[in-house]
């Protein structure tokens, strides 16, 4: 069955958005593993999950804490949010 023209740009616009989060996922992963990053590393994992073993320098803020935290956090620094998968 040959896709419509709406569903092939549909596509288009879910593998390009794709490729950039990955694109965007291994810059960070090389600038965490240079030490390099001007950013700030936040494990949205649960609290046991954070202690059981994180990425140095990551603090955690659960994704249920989530909204209390963008309240404390400095506007002007910049927030990479990990947690166990990428997709």
């Amino acid at each position: 069955m040959k896709p419509s023209p709406e569903q092939l740009t549909r596509l288009k616009a879910y593998y390009e958005a794709k490729l950039f989060g990955q694109v965007e996922i291994n810059a960070v992963k090389h600038k965490v593993q240079d030490g390099r990053g001007v950013f700030v590393l936040l494990d949205a994992r649960d609290r046991e999950s954070f202690l059981a073993g994180h990425i140095r320098g990551a603090l955690s803020v659960p994704l249920d804490q989530a909204a209390e935290a963008v309240k404390i956090l400095a506007g002007d620094r910049q927030y990479v949010t990990y947690c166990w998968s990428h997709t």
